[in-house]
């Protein structure tokens, strides 16, 4: 009798289990769902190479161009012949106090030609209206020198 209950009670075990379901499926869709991940991730890093694959290319294409041109710029820049000097002017007009393009442009109506230079700042004149002629030294040929500041005389 003991070994028919024991049967029965086996029995009813496994009808339980089998109604339930086994962990099989369950562990099935997780793995599934795992490596539907696996793969997106996948696909997004072979992506993200192709990309910066490209970005670098185009990068390396850009200051190839860029040396290229600075390259052509200074050739032709070496190769440009010095204009020869015309007939030396008169007098340099006096452009102390004027703006730095009036004053090139005032020299340049005299026949002159104009080399700035200024002190004050460390990049150089970098908009020329925004500097005064402080200075006008003699003319040297047909070139005047002039020292324009950016912050007052």
């Amino acid at each position: 009798m003991k070994a028919l209950a024991s049967a029965l009670v086996l029995l009813c075990l496994a009808a339980v289990l089998v109604s339930c379901g086994s962990s099989d499926s369950t562990d099935t869709a997780a793995e599934k769902a795992q490596a539907a991940k696996l793969e997106e991730l996948r696909l997004e890093k072979e992506t993200a190479e192709q990309e910066a694959k490209q970005a670098k290319a185009e990068a390396e294409k850009e200051s190839r161009a860029a040396k290229n041109a600075a390259a052509r710029e200074r050739a032709a820049s070496e190769s440009a012949p010095e204009p020869e000097p015309g007939p030396e002017p008169e007098e340099a007009p006096d452009v102390v106090g004027m703006r730095l393009p009036e004053a090139e442009s005032t020299l340049a109506a005299a026949g002159y030609t104009t080399e700035s230079e200024n002190t004050d700042t460390s990049f150089g004149i970098v908009v020329p209206s925004h500097f005064t002629v402080c200075e006008q030294s003699e003319p040297h040929g047909s070139v005047v020198n002039v020292l324009a500041q950016k912050y007052g005389c």
